[in-house]
């Protein structure tokens, strides 16, 4: 989970007053869904803010999700269970900047609950419906109409912590968003309840719909102590200690034995602890003591499934300090008991490519990362991959360190295409859905792409820039970057050379638009960040834009 990373020598760049909110790719294979995680794991103390409520909302989509494919009915309820029949309820929809689309009254069905059954065709992008009556205060809801999904790229995967409600409800949204894999934690304490009883029921019932229905890859955390045997619930064991030893690796092995023998066909990965900085309990915080351990679990991965992709450390990697740490652990030989290195760079409330002297960034960290890879390969001489296992946003909260709804959307974006610049083969965006219960502190975490299971998962616009993002780009690969001052044009294509996206951005400020000479030998389409369309023809080959701060896509075949 993410930790506070609001550097204290540094402030946001200096850009007028932010807008209220409107309202790859490298080929691989694994995406992650961090869903259920238990109470016990110490959640982001930079992601609080106030509270968060806990009723219904009065108006929500009658399919539970707020994610509607291209050729799915919008339609919605008004009204919940037990609250008196409504009538003469009329509602409106509108567009991201406010522009009327459409207007009607609902029609109240046998339930007492009035439907919302709009007729008008809606393109991909995001939009807002409205109630009002007599007997309702005029309530709302924002929806996304998306591009839908083609086919899904271990490129782009979601977590979700904390208690995201019945995962039948959660499902449509991860399919909306096109994920192809999640991040679970595993916990030694959950699953082993009772000493030498080892009991995964409550995990397959959660975990079986994804992984058994839809296909979708699990990257499993493997994490935290016992009370019986390291003496804390987030002490992880003493591997110099012959009894907790043991007791680990009986965890460890029943645990992949479970996830290989119920998942025989999917691609299984095993993370090695969380951030084990943040959550080491009493033992050392040091790269060796991680290692130590890092090297009893992968040994015992390894008999029990030697297909298992094996993943670590799991580590915060922006600000010096954390690099260092990093820098230790692979000069210690971390790197040799792991498939894929795992970061989770977070950089609130700063862009991904806000790189000056005060400020560390994500763009040099991936850098920084690269070259760290390539000094320190596997004993082919190959780099391992990168992983980034977590990295997101929060929106307002009310504590340091959150960004605006479009920031965080254009923060989302930006990041996945330098990841993909840099290399790294899979991301999981922390996190999906915002958890209905509090932090420990009793303040409420809003990193979701969409709001909590009581908001009916309401999208922000990060889950519409993550769907568009993900059709245009998923299959992709990427191609080479040019940087003009505050303007950046990165390139992609696909495997046959058919198909060519160019992402167009700018990082001078929220409201600028820069000029921009791009590409387009002939007739394509320019995709906005939250999936709109239009029609474009090239002039000589090329299309005079502009560059704004959300990036934007420019599609063409041929």
């Amino acid at each position: 989970m993410p930790s506070t990373h609001v550097p204290s020598d540094s402030r946001p760049p200096a850009t007028r007053p932010r807008r209220r909110a409107s309202g790859v790719v490298v080929l691989a294979a694994a995406t992650t869904l961090l869903l259920f995680a238990e109470a016990t794991v110490r959640q982001p103390a930079h992601a609080a803010g106030a509270s968060t409520a806990t009723a219904r909302p009065t108006i929500q989509p009658m399919s539970a999700n707020g994610l509607f494919a291209p050729d799915q009915p919008v339609t919605f309820a008004v009204g919940a269970a037990g609250t008196p029949a409504l009538a003469d309820v009329g509602w409106r929809i509108t567009d991201a900047r406010g522009v009327l689309v459409e207007a009607g009254d609902a029609v109240v069905g046998s339930s007492g609950r009035a439907e919302i059954r709009p007729t008008r065709r809606l393109n991909a992008g995001t939009y807002r419906v409205t109630a009002h009556g007599p007997a309702l205060p005029e309530t709302s809801f924002r929806f996304v109409r998306t591009p839908g999904v083609e086919h899904r790229d271990a490129f782009f995967n979601v977590t979700m912590n904390g208690s995201p409600g019945p995962v039948a409800a959660a499902l449509p949204t991860l399919d909306g968003l096109g994920a192809a894999g999640f991040r679970q934690d595993l916990q030694w304490s959950t699953v082993e309840k009772v000493p030498g009883v080892f009991d995964f029921r409550s995990t397959d019932a959660r975990v079986d719909p994804i992984v058994r229905d839809r296909g979708v890859a699990p990257l499993f955390v493997l994490d935290y102590g016992h009370m019986a045997y390291t003496g804390g619930a987030m002490t992880p064991p003493d591997v110099s200690d012959p009894a907790q030893t043991a007791a680990w690796r009986r965890f460890v092995s029943e645990a992949v034995t479970h996830v290989r023998d119920r998942y025989p066909d999917a691609d299984r990965s095993f993370e090695i602890w969380n951030e084990w900085t943040n959550t080491h309990g009493t033992r050392s915080a040091d790269p060796a003591a991680y290692i130590a351990l890092s090297r009893v679990t992968a040994a015992t991965i390894r008999s029990v499934d030697p297909d298992a992709r094996i993943v670590g450390p799991a580590e915060n990697a922006v600000s010096s300090g954390e690099l260092r740490w990093l820098d230790e652990w692979f000069r210690l030989g971390g790197a040799d008991h792991i498939d894929a290195i795992s970061v989770h760079p977070y950089n609130q409330p700063y862009a991904p490519e806000h790189c000056v002297a005060t400020n560390p960034c994500i763009e040099n960290a991936l850098r920084w990362l690269r070259d760290k890879a390539a000094k320190y390969p596997r004993a082919n001489g190959e780099p391992l991959p990168i992983w980034i296992t977590e990295v997101g946003w929060p929106t307002p909260n009310g504590r340091p360190g959150w960004v605006s709804e479009d920031d965080q959307a254009a923060f989302l974006v930006r990041t996945h295409v330098l990841a993909a610049q840099y290399g790294v083969e899979r991301v999981f965006s922390f996190e999906m859905a915002a958890p209905d219960q509090p932090d420990p502190d009793g303040s409420a975490r809003t990193f979701g792409l969409v709001d909590a299971p009581s908001r009916a998962y309401e999208p922000k616009p990060a889950a519409a820039a993550y769907a568009t993002m993900q059709r245009q780009l998923a299959g992709m690969r990427f191609a080479g970057q040019f940087v003009t001052g505050a303007v950046r044009e990165a390139r992609f294509v696909s495997a046959d050379g058919t198909r060519s996206v160019r992402v167009v951005w700018q990082t001078a400020d929220r409201f600028d638009e820069l000029p921009i000479s791009v590409s387009l030998p002939g007739d394509g389409t320019i995709v906005d960040a939250y999936g709109g369309t239009k029609a474009i023809r090239g002039t000589g080959g090329k299309l005079a834009m502009s560059a704004t701060w959300k990036p934007r896509f420019v599609v063409w075949n041929g």
